[in-house]
């Protein structure tokens, strides 16, 4: 079914104008990047359509402690003896059992945690705080510290070749991308973000549910028509410093 294989990278740095939590609309025309492109512009009668296969983020630096994409956030922190309560006075993006890179930056006695990479726990979550589990301190320890929040992106479907107006941002999904070194290199289709499609193969039986689901192919994707485009961007009103590529494969038919 396949006429013409296509694969697109594209680098993201634009942001929606505003927190995702406020809106999943971008404020601006502009604020939104064309990620993919299934004829668009009605010029191509050879193809009817397009299928994708999968989304994948590639962070733009190779990194090996955590993805610096937006500046850290600062907060206090909490610690008694494993469990450290941090706290963003201006709200975070950090869901249950995200992992987040910690710098523990200042201590009001014994021994300054540890920074590094930890998973935020099920217990103490609200729109400004998080639990974390750390190696025991023997006591309890107040601080500051600074937070590398994770990088959330919407998907946008757009059924037209110009844009005019921020309601012809039809959104997808949104993928959250934690700030950590395993998130730099990230398929949505193996993350289970992109959703189930039953073209070019029916999904049925042990391909859906079991171990296979991940490595199955074309599993999971989205099925776009002639005249329809991807667009992305990330939450928030300043731009990604340093940005992410955002690669789609896929086909026409």
């Amino acid at each position: 079914m396949v006429d013409r294989p296509a694969t697109d990278s594209t680098l993201v740095t634009v942001a929606a104008g505003q927190s995702f939590e406020t809106s999943l609309i971008p404020t601006a025309v502009g604020n939104a990047t064309k990620i993919f492109d299934c004829d668009s512009a009605l010029t191509d009668t050879s193809i009817s359509g397009a299928y994708i296969d999968d989304i994948w983020f590639r962070y733009s630096k190779n990194t090996i402690r955590y993805i610096d994409a937006v500046t850290p956030a600062t907060g206090t922190y909490s610690a008694n003896s494993t469990t450290c309560t941090v706290t963003i006075a201006a709200g975070h993006n950090v869901k249950k059992g995200h992992e987040v890179w910690l710098d523990f930056t200042t201590y009001s006695s014994g021994t300054v945690p540890v920074d590094g990479e930890f998973t935020a726990l099920v217990t103490g979550h609200t729109a400004t705080t998080f639990d974390v589990t750390i190696p025991s301190l023997g006591g309890t320890i107040t601080g500051n510290v600074s937070v590398y929040l994770p990088t959330d992106f919407c998907f946008y479907l757009v059924g037209t070749g110009t844009v005019t107006n921020i309601n012809q941002f039809f959104p997808l999904f949104v993928a959250n991308l934690p700030s950590t070194p395993t998130y730099e290199n990230c398929s949505l289709s193996m993350k289970g973000v992109l959703p189930f499609i039953n073209h070019p193969s029916v999904q049925a039986g042990a391909n859906v549910t079991s171990a296979n689901s991940n490595v199955s192919p074309k599993n999971r994707g989205l099925m776009l028509k002639r005249g329809q485009a991807l667009y992305c961007a990330t939450s928030g009103s300043t731009a990604l410093t340093n940005g992410f590529y955002c690669n789609v494969q896929g086909g026409f038919y």
